[in-house]
């Protein structure tokens, strides 16, 4: 959103400035049309949206926001609805027109900050959810003190204001049909990419992917010890529970971060972003 507050509009940006061309020629050039993907991703996004209502509202009619660990769920299953309505829904929309940056510039531009923020959201509440659950198993009294009655929504602050800067004060992303993914070029000008490098995104992905990997770990280890003689089949669908949420979150952080410095085959790209909206929508 900087181009907003800087500049006073998208293209008031010369970095994001389309004047060269009309929106058609934009498309045209750079834009692949993909109708079955974009209407296979418009398909889930709804049935996601629709299976997230009955869910959190199970959680709040039933009173289980007083447990800690589904305040931290239902803010996060928020936050999936909303990421979801970008990664997949309006990603379906775009790639059945073959769009590019330049096909919608303020529509795809405030949607990627948005979608950029809603992605860095996930990660952070991600992370504070299995802290939270580690912290019940090896500090229960530290846990107490942290996330207990309403401290768990003060705490959820910080990733709160961690996603409104990186909304705020960082370069969007931005939708591409012909690379099947929301990257950070806009592909106005050749050999410029560098200009669009976003390196608190970078950052996020890095941290993200090593604390998922060491704080499952930590999680399943402790929970499967902790069951241990009592009920294996538990502790099991525990490890294979987290360990399909931490390769699906990965490999979408892992695709994304590499696509910043090479170009990936295609079909690593349209794994990722097909991850990215499992991530939002499991």
């Amino acid at each position: 959103m900087d181009s907003l507050l800087i500049y006073g509009s998208v293209q008031g940006n010369p970095l994001y400035n389309c004047t060269g061309k009309t929106p058609e020629q934009w498309t045209s050039l750079l834009g692949t049309r993909r109708l079955f993907l974009g209407i296979a991703l418009i398909i889930f996004g709804v049935f996601i949206e629709i299976i997230y209502v009955p869910c959190l509202a199970a959680i709040y009619k039933r009173g289980l926001l007083k447990h800690s660990c589904y305040k931290i769920m239902f803010l996060l299953g928020l936050t999936d609805m909303l990421a979801t309505c970008t990664a997949t829904i309006l990603s379906g929309c775009l790639f059945t027109v073959g769009a590019v940056f330049c096909t919608y510039p303020e529509l795809i531009y405030v949607a990627g900050c948005f979608a950029l923020g809603g992605w860095v959201c996930s990660c952070a509440l991600t992370l504070l959810l299995v802290i939270n659950r580690i912290s019940d198993i090896l500090a229960p009294t530290i846990s107490e003190l942290i996330f207990s009655n309403n401290r768990t929504w003060i705490v959820a602050m910080i990733p709160i204001f961690y996603t409104l800067s990186v909304i705020a004060f960082t370069p969007a992303i931005i939708f591409n049909s012909t690379v099947m993914a929301w990257i950070g070029d806009p592909m106005i000008y050749e050999n410029r990419s560098r200009e669009y490098y976003n390196p608190i995104q970078n950052y996020n992905n890095i941290i993200f992917i090593s604390g998922t990997i060491i704080f499952y770990s930590a999680y399943c280890f402790f929970v499967v010890k902790k069951q241990m003689g009592y009920k294996v089949s538990s502790g099991r669908n525990v490890f294979i529970q987290s360990t399909l949420i931490c390769s699906i979150n990965c490999s979408s952080a892992l695709v994304y971060s590499s696509m910043m410095f090479i170009k990936p085959n295609e079909y690593i790209v349209l794994f990722g972003e097909l991850a990215w909206s499992l991530v939002h929508g499991g």
